[in-house]
């Protein structure tokens, strides 16, 4: 406990790590903020619930009469819409789109019906067990949602590349490392001090912009509609998974934790190899960034690219997992993208401790 203590105050003790935290939230906001009125909640609520064939009859008048305004006002002075009538019309367009991914997935179930491959009864299953209707204002869950896929990449790779890149390195700098290695059994109660405290740091780095997501976005759009199907985010408008926004959410947020744990972990291999802070910096940095390079950069066959996106910064986003449905054929059976993803960041996880342990137990004392 009095390793792990210490190497606790190692990483926190690093001024750096603040100020690039505060840095990348700032950034993170894009310096704006936008408000949602009381008024504009009241008109989604008067729409709140299953959405009924009368609700659609009644969402297409008021989308007609509101086209038919427009056309009225374009011909006498130019003015379109007043904020009122650009929220309802939100509404109905909101309306239309839930009703497209109802038809969606009923169009792709007739499709699978004719089909007869190795994952064809899994999505048949999972498309089955679909209930998109139900209707809410949900601008909040959708933000929160956003930022835990993509500014969270950032923040948690800057931060786990800033802040434990020196975890071995510094000892190395110090000259320290010759006290360490002349212990056998202090070779590993430090490598494990070491591993702990890079894995709570990693918790609290997520943590820490989880809160500040959640409160950032709900001040701004609310905390309603975390009810609502995850597909009535256009980015999952294909999804055949049936969870809520908050279901969601939670899993987004264990797998981006598994992932960062394992990135963590990784980075406390090569802090342990390399003699230079700054090589490890950019080794890690390297590591990370490198397969989002090739896959956007490059057009890369659907097999290559996917062996590509099984890698930390895009597993962190998560969303690759759940847009589409993605299996893996093991011998005939489906595996879900998620859960190979999970086994996958559990087994590296596994080999980077027991190759770091294998490396710091033969590194030998040097002058």
């Amino acid at each position: 406990m009095q390793l792990l203590k210490f190497e606790l105050y190692k990483i926190y003790r690093q001024k750096i790590i603040y100020i690039t935290f505060i840095l990348l939230v700032l950034f993170s906001t894009g310096f704006t903020f936008n408000r949602i009125t009381d008024w504009e909640k009241d008109l989604y609520r008067e729409w709140e619930g299953p959405i009924s064939e009368e609700k659609i009859q009644l969402a297409h008048q008021g989308n007609e009469e509101l086209k038919k305004k427009m056309d009225e006002r374009v011909e006498e002075d130019g003015f379109v819409y007043s904020e009122t009538e650009q929220t309802k019309m939100g509404i109905y367009e909101t309306i239309a789109f839930i009703i497209n991914i109802e038809n969606n997935a009923n169009e792709k179930l007739s499709k699978l019906e004719k089909e007869n491959n190795y994952n064809t009864d899994l999505e048949k299953a999972m498309l089955k067990d679909l209930d998109t209707s139900y209707f809410a204002y949900n601008k909040g869950p959708e933000k929160i949602i956003d930022y835990a896929s993509v500014y969270s990449i950032f923040l948690t790779g800057a931060m786990l590349l800033i802040g434990l890149s020196t975890i071995y390195t510094q000892e190395y700098s110090s000259g320290v490392d010759n006290y360490i290695l002349s212990s056998k059994n202090g070779r590993t109660s430090l490598l494990w001090a070491k591993v702990s405290a890079s894995l709570i740091y990693t918790f609290v780095v997520v943590i820490a912009w989880e809160l500040f997501n959640l409160g950032w976005n709900v001040f701004q759009f609310g905390n309603e509609g975390w009810d609502t199907s995850i597909q009535h985010y256009f980015k999952y408008y294909f999804s055949p998974y049936s969870f809520n926004m908050l279901e969601y959410h939670f899993i987004q947020l264990g797998i981006h934790l598994l992932a960062a744990f394992s990135f963590a972990i990784l980075i406390v291999l090569i802090s342990s190899i390399c003699k230079n802070s700054l090589i490890a910096f950019f080794i890690n940095g390297a590591i990370f960034a490198t397969p989002y390079l090739i896959v956007e950069m490059l057009m890369l066959p659907n097999g290559v690219e996917d062996i590509f996106q099984f890698s930390y910064i895009y597993i962190m986003n998560v969303e690759f997992l759940f847009d589409h449905f993605k299996t893996f054929n093991l011998f005939g059976y489906p595996i879900l993208y998620p859960f190979v993803a999970i086994v996958w960041m559990v087994v590296v996880s596994m080999v980077l401790v027991l190759v770091t342990s294998q490396i710091v137990r033969k590194r030998e004392v040097t002058l």
